[in-house]
């Protein structure tokens, strides 16, 4: 069992009860060795609203190698994954991050007023993380 999974179900089990607040700042000062579990926690959430809080959770430790989660969830996610992983990769505006958000241009959508917005809101982002 790992040392990071006792806070990370305490805090978890916070967001749930409605304490997002709490939540939020206890998953994220937990120490920047806990991503893994964070980021596997991502992954295996079913709700959309916990996956996107956790999307939020990880790149606000501004680590690198939370980039390739960022970088899928900007290319595969909903809108409010796109959007956290954007806000991180321009948070981190590293080359890394650069490249994740110019990776990002190749994502269509089935509504092309869907891709339209993506594509305002990601050039946006390329220019501020440059």
């Amino acid at each position: 069992m790992s040392v990071f999974a006792s806070p990370i179900t305490y805090y978890l089990e916070r967001y749930r009860q409605g304490d997002t607040e709490n939540a939020f700042c206890g998953l994220a000062q937990v120490d920047h060795e806990a991503l893994p579990e964070l980021m596997a926690e991502f992954r295996a959430a079913p709700e959309t609203d916990l996956r996107a809080f956790l999307l939020n959770v990880v790149w606000q430790h501004r680590q690198t190698s939370a980039i390739p989660l960022l970088g899928q969830a900007l290319r595969e996610g909903e809108t409010a994954f796109w959007r956290q992983a954007m806000d991180g990769l321009v948070a981190m505006a590293c080359p890394e991050a650069l490249e994740a958000l110019r990776m990002g241009r190749s994502r269509q959508f089935p509504e092309e007023r869907d891709t339209q917005e993506f594509r305002a809101w990601l050039e946006e982002a390329i220019e501020q993380a440059s």
